[in-house]
């Protein structure tokens, strides 16, 4: 089985180099406020790696549904906030593209975005157990 900090390497591999060669040739052609690439090709782009995230959210809940919170170990408890992190970083793109008012109506961004929000709210829930003071913390 996959474990947390399993997956924080892959998500760490997919982060490393995002759009390799097209992202660098497009950060070339950004001088901001004197030129900035292609708009669109940057919207598409930013859709794109926050979907590719979403790809490793059925490992993530398979992990969560396996492994009992309070049962994580140290390495594994960092890997589970460092994850958490990379989703709610991610999630931002999403929203930042539904502020742009051609992109208000987009289904796919908008089932995007309800898909961030859903494995946020588990993330957080399952962090919430793991951090939670276990029944002999009482100090007594």
């Amino acid at each position: 089985m996959l474990t947390l900090p399993d997956l924080a390497r892959r998500l760490k591999g997919l982060i490393a180099d995002l759009d390799g060669d097209l992202w660098t040739s497009i950060l070339q052609q950004v001088n901001p406020p004197a030129s900035v690439a292609n708009p669109a090709a940057i919207h598409d782009l930013a859709f794109r790696d926050a979907k590719a995230l979403t790809g490793y959210a059925p490992d993530l809940r398979a992990i969560i549904k396996k492994t009992a919170p309070k049962s994580l170990t140290a390495e594994e408890l960092a890997a589970l906030i460092a994850i958490r992190g990379l989703y709610h970083l991610m999630a931002r793109l999403p929203v930042l593209l539904l502020t742009i008012p051609e992109h208000l109506t987009n289904d796919k961004l908008i089932d995007l975005y309800n898909g961030y929000r859903q494995i946020l709210v588990e993330l957080d829930d399952y962090l919430a157990l793991a951090k939670a003071p276990g029944p002999d913390s009482s100090g007594e």
